[in-house]
């Protein structure tokens, strides 16, 4: 289990990082003379966590940010140093929601942006998944790009990297989970009555899919039909149209 150290950027994570985890935070770096309401309700809150916040001139805030956000992205004119997100390994992510009824997990396959990333997260925290499980190589990785797009809740799932997807997926399979990939030739719905127990879902990239070395070890491959004229949905789009029917399910068995 380790944790890492680097920034994160905008009000939105920020606020969230402050929310959920102050500890975390070692530092917020504003943008001298902003004026925004929001920005110094922010402020307020770090000094409440005695977290020291400092004013950067105009240079050497757009410096930092050049250095730690991507092109076309802006910081909002606030950043904070923090530890990013806490990583464990399988064994662990499985002993920490043993005790959850019927959870959910996410495996992603082959999503390698971190703007997929977030989305992603926020989808699964939203619907209640209780931790998402990444590939340690050819993946996207916790940056401040993929904190930000989630809206603040890759600080709230804990996240799982491995060395072998399908060892993986054995491994929850011994654990009592179903493996539920997708598939645009799959012979099941999305609707299909099969989420009401400990479920791993596993989403693949938008132009390949989920690898056939994957798919093969599901237990239901599913498909969302398409109605249009695009012939599939981005994978968070997707993620979230099977989480939130695998909630709605959930739901309707408890009534």
């Amino acid at each position: 289990m380790s944790d890492e150290l680097g920034y994160i950027y905008g009000k939105n994570s920020i606020r969230e990082a402050l929310r959920s985890q102050p500890e975390k935070i070692s530092k917020i770096y504003v943008l001298y003379n902003i004026q925004s309401k929001e920005i110094f309700s922010i402020i307020a809150n770090a000094r409440k966590h005695k977290i020291p916040c400092v004013q950067l001139d105009k240079n050497k805030f757009n410096a930092l940010e050049k250095r730690i956000c991507p092109e076309g992205s802006r910081s909002q004119g606030i950043i904070a140093l923090q530890e990013l997100v806490e990583s464990l390994t399988l064994g662990e992510l499985i002993d920490k929601i043993k005790k959850t009824e019927n959870p959910i997990l996410l495996i992603l396959d082959g999503i390698t942006d971190p703007h997929n990333l977030g989305a992603i997260a926020r989808a699964a925290e939203c619907a209640g998944a209780k931790g998402i499980i990444l590939p340690e190589r050819k993946a996207a990785t916790i940056t401040p790009v993929a904190i930000k797009s989630s809206a603040g809740a890759l600080q709230h799932l804990p996240v799982a990297y491995v060395a072998n997807t399908n060892l993986a997926i054995q491994k929850l399979k011994e654990a009592g989970f179903w493996i539920i990939g997708t598939s645009d030739k799959a012979k099941h719905l999305y609707t299909d009555d099969i989420y009401n127990q400990p479920i791993a879902i596993i989403i693949g990239s938008e132009g390949s899919g989920i690898k056939p070395s994957v798919a093969k070890h599901c237990d239901y491959l599913v498909r969302i039909p398409m109605q249009g004229k695009v012939s599939s949905l981005n994978a968070s789009v997707a993620a979230g149209v099977i989480l939130f029917e695998a909630v709605r399910q959930r739901n309707q068995s408890r009534n």
